[in-house]
């Protein structure tokens, strides 16, 4: 997600058939963009990352796994595990 043409992101998330994944779990991605317009107060666009996490990293100014303090991967593991994916859920 990012407003305007700057550089730096506002919010990276996962997708799936138009549901987005984020620190809050779960929610429909066009609730979780409104939220983040209101937020911001302007609007804000959708950036498809099509290229390596490495190099996404690099260009977006990220920090990759290896550079955190301790392994973030059991840690983000852990939290997704906490949340029931939509194509897991009851229909609505």
């Amino acid at each position: 997600m990012l407003c305007g043409d700057e550089r730096h992101l506002l919010h990276v998330y996962a997708t799936w058939n138009r549901w987005a994944f984020d620190h809050c779990g779960w929610n429909r991605e066009s609730q979780l963009f409104a939220a983040n317009e209101d937020f911001e107060g302007r609007t804000v666009g959708r950036v498809e990352i099509t290229v390596s996490l490495a190099e996404f990293c690099k260009t977006r100014i990220h920090r990759m796994p290896h550079q955190y303090w301790r392994d973030p991967l059991s840690r983000a593991r852990e939290y997704v595990n906490q949340h029931v994916p939509p194509w897991m859920a009851a229909p609505l």
